[in-house]
């Protein structure tokens, strides 16, 4: 199996809020990040797959890259997170935002020779998020 990655980068806004708690208990678990406040994101898109026969690519970069920026980048990109519709109904944190970013790509990339492998978004130089998706396990 052989991996390759796609990187990306937007920047964004975003406020830490959950609906269902008061705002008391929101700025006591979110602090300085039930603010608004910005990052200037980087995006990591990694592909699982066997080299192609014909043009020994486990997957075009190019396709890659079109796939994710048209289904994440276009959509978050000088955005207010809060406010995009695949967000809606979420806590903004990174562990979410993976998961949707997982889902939407999944379906774009998947097929019988590539599979998503990771995603993984670092809000900072220093915190990032990684997630590799739900084990499916097939009906026997």
């Amino acid at each position: 199996m052989i991996y390759i990655t796609r990187v990306e980068r937007f920047s964004a806004s975003h406020q830490l809020v959950n609906p269902n708690i008061s705002e008391e208990k929101n700025k006591e678990i979110f602090d300085k990040c039930h603010e608004m406040h910005g990052h200037n994101y980087k995006l990591e898109v990694t592909v699982a797959g066997k080299p192609d026969s014909e043009s020994g690519y486990v997957m075009d970069f190019k396709e890659l890259k079109d796939i994710i920026k048209n289904e994440i980048i276009e959509k978050v990109d000088h955005q207010h997170l809060n406010d995009v519709e695949m967000f809606k109904g979420l806590i903004l944190t990174a562990e979410f935002m993976v998961t949707i970013f997982w889902e939407i790509l999944e379906s774009k990339i998947n097929r019988d020779t590539v599979k998503l492998y990771s995603v993984k978004l670092y809000e900072t130089e220093n915190n990032f998020v990684l997630y590799k998706g739900v084990k499916r396990h097939s009906a026997h």
